[in-house]
């Protein structure tokens, strides 16, 4: 398989095995959930076939499928290779029979079971609210998929004239379309009625999404870096006769047919089945932290390639013959350039969009989105300090020194520290304003959320340790010379890193304490009035007679909380009678008891308050 191919393919094998993974976790979480919800619902008047036997069908139901689909395409497979003439005699026999058997066993064991479960949903229609039965529905259609991403790949690589025909892949192509198309107009035909299995709906339409978004980004980004590459040869050299392929080259048709099939799966999941989905806390994850996130990333990195690689050649450090030569970096990192910020722009663009018709949910995924990249800008800023201190005080000791800092040895650090500076800075300024700015807008909710919580201790927690470190490390180094009699430039030397580091944590360090202890000061106390009140409760214990109970509902509307009750068995028990104002008054002689624990026993027309503790 082409190079280009195997590294798309990476791609999707890292992403697909942990989406269905993810699909089977989930709804293992939610089937278990929903069992102990109906355990404890003893009135549930339609349990439907039950929780084991649905696990034997729907398992059997699965296996049996696969065989009998595969038998299928085997078939089909050895009826075009032959067509075409490329079945060998030596796999006739062969893929004939395997074929064969698979189908002759899958399709009766599979319609047996999948008949019984069809005829179970018609005569009890809770079997469509069941967990087991959407896992099997969308497990059987991300399967079905994953071949026909691999199997289209194929074909269209084939009808570019980028591959061999292959009679499998046609074949997988038809039949495997076939599956995917019959259990998706199954599942549209029954919808969900619950919020369990519309979530499982979502995880595998966003994870879909997902997909067909990485192959688009990538198979596009592919397309224009082979375009702009072509481009860049033409203008700065003259192509030689024989050499290099000219633009409709097989690596270009490769990712041609990644960025269509691609385009199309997102499409499908993104634009046609989740168009209206807008309140998804799932939708929200995929815009905010992949979408929107990985475009934000794609593009600072290429952008700071791009600086990067400009400072270097204006400083005259790079290591290329010719100035053409160091810029052939420029198609491969315009490419990303463009592509990451299309995705910036489109997502962000449907963010807001999505944000004026949405209850509320986009907001968690919003601010851990900001976090994030806050984090980001703010850990270029300090790597571009420790850089600066530490090559400001190694250019310090070697002035005094016997080392002699000529030629480069300054340049290139000085060109990383301007790259992170120029990325960090505007990254960490704008998104740190949109926060504090939601901040003073939204109040003590926002100063409370969980993300800035995070963001402010992992902040302050990575900050203190690096000092802890830097200090510890600073003073090994002194006192180890210092005990040798041995202080010079070197021990400087030494804690040159150290020092950096303590330079770094001090930017940020106390600038992020004030934040957080201006949010603990805008917290709200409890009120004083809820906190006595709590704690001028007793624990009230009333020895009443049978049948007595209006006392002790008077006595506890008049204190505002529950008493308890010890029945009085005696034959001659009897129970005063409270006013309002007789009620009013206990309320407030338990109140002003001694002890934390009162008895109240009745005694003629009253009852005697006694505490203790």
């Amino acid at each position: 398989m082409p190079v280009a191919l195997l590294f798309a393919f990476g791609i999707l094998g890292s992403i697909i095995p942990i989406a269905i993974i993810a699909l089977v976790v989930y709804g293992i979480i939610v089937w278990r959930r929903r069992a102990s919800e109906q355990e404890q619902d003893a009135d549930d008047p339609d349990p439907g076939i039950g929780t084991v036997r649905r696990l034997y069908f729907y398992a059997v139901t699965f296996v049996s499928l696969i065989a009998a689909t595969s038998g299928v395409v085997m078939l089909l497979q050895f009826v075009l290779d032959g067509i075409t003439g490329d079945n060998l005699i030596s796999d006739f026999t062969t893929r004939l029979a395997a074929g064969a058997s698979l189908l002759i066993v899958g399709t009766p064991l599979w319609y047996f079971h999948w008949r019984y479960i069809q005829r179970a949903v018609v005569e009890q229609p809770v079997e469509t609210r069941s967990i087991l039965r959407k896992m099997y529905i969308y497990i059987t259609l991300a399967v079905a998929g994953s071949i026909l991403i691999y199997t289209a790949l194929n074909v269209l690589n084939w009808i570019f004239r980028a591959d061999d025909f292959s009679g499998y892949d046609l074949a997988a192509l038809v039949i495997w379309g076939a599956v995917w198309s019959f259990h998706w107009f199954i599942e549209e035909h029954e919808g969900q009625s619950t919020p369990e299995t519309v979530a499982i709906r979502r995880l595998y339409i966003y994870i879909a999404s997902l997909v067909g978004l990485v192959m688009l980004s990538l198979g596009v980004g592919r397309v224009l870096y082979f375009v702009l590459l072509e481009g860049y040869n033409a203008l700065v050299s003259t192509p030689l006769l024989g050499g290099v392929p000219g633009l409709w080259r097989p690596a270009l048709r490769e990712m041609l047919s990644v960025a269509i099939i691609g385009g199309g799966i997102w499409a499908l999941h993104w634009i046609y089945i989740a168009r209206r989905d807008y309140d998804s806390v799932l939708r929200q994850v995929y815009l905010y932290i992949f979408a929107i996130l990985g475009g934000v990333i794609t593009t600072v990195s290429a952008l700071g390639i791009i600086i990067h690689e400009f400072l270097t050649w204006l400083f005259g450090t790079y290591g290329a013959d010719t100035v053409s030569q160091h810029f052939e970096f420029l198609p491969g990192s315009v490419s990303t350039l463009s592509v990451g910020a299309a995705l910036w722009a489109y997502h962000w663009y449907r963010v807001q969009h999505e944000a004026s018709v949405s209850a509320g949910t986009t907001l968690p995924a919003r601010r851990a989105y900001t976090y994030i990249l806050t984090v980001i800008g703010t850990g270029a800023l300090a790597v571009a300090i420790f850089m600066l201190t530490s090559a400001a005080l190694k250019l310090i000791l070697a002035s005094f020194g016997d080392v002699v800092v000529g030629g480069d040895q300054w340049k290139r650090p000085l060109i990383n520290i301007i790259t992170l500076a120029v990325l960090g800075g505007p990254l960490w300024g704008y998104y740190w304003r949109d926060i504090q700015s939601r901040t003073f807008d939204i109040g003590t909710d926002e100063r409370q959320a969980t993300s800035r919580r995070i963001f402010l201790f992992a902040l302050l927690g990575i900050g203190v340790l690096a000092l802890l470190g830097s200090v510890s490390a600073m003073l090994f180094f002194f006192l180890r010379d210092l005990l040798d009699v041995s202080l010079s430039l070197g021990t400087l030397g030494d804690i040159t890193d150290p020092i950096a580091v303590v330079a770094a944590a001090a930017a940020f360090l106390p600038y992020y304490w004030a934040v957080y202890r201006d949010d603990q000061d805008a917290v709200p106390e409890t009120e004083p009035d809820a906190a006595e009140e709590q704690r001028s409760r007793k624990q009230v214990t009333l020895l009443a007679a049978a049948g007595e109970d209006i006392l002790a509902q008077q006595i506890q509307e008049a204190l505002g909380y529950e008493i308890e009750l010890f029945r009085w068995a005696d034959a001659d028990a009897a129970m005063p009678a409270l006013t309002d104002e007789g009620c009013t008054a206990l309320a407030q002689a338990i109140l002003d008891a001694p002890g934390d624990h009162v008895l109240l026993i009745p005694d003629g027309d009253r009852l005697r308050v006694l505490s203790y503790d």
